[in-house]
């Protein structure tokens, strides 16, 4: 009858380690970049609206009342044809 062991699993410590360390300083660099990233958006974003003579607030408020606006002419007119055209199908039915 023969005896058979089981093997321990050796693991590489060093490996690991070395592994650690690299995804370590990758994270680093990908959170200075990001953050770099993010620094120069904002500022960008700054000189764009400082450029424009209206505020982002006040032209999104002028945007909202056109299209306010445009709404209810469309909704008008189509009320309109509506009403226009089934006149002229009833008289057509009849």
């Amino acid at each position: 009858m023969t005896h058979s062991t089981t093997a321990e699993p050796t693991l590489q410590t060093g490996m690991i380690k070395t592994g650690a360390a690299l995804m370590g300083g990758g994270l680093m660099l990908a959170a200075a970049g990001m953050a770099l990233t993010a620094i120069t958006v904002i500022r960008g974003a700054t000189a764009w609206a400082r450029q424009h003579e209206v505020s982002p607030t006040t032209l999104a408020a002028d945007k909202f009342e056109q299209v306010r606006h445009a709404t209810l002419a469309g909704a008008h007119a189509w009320r309109e044809h509506a009403a226009d055209s089934g006149d002229a199908h009833r008289t057509h039915a009849r």
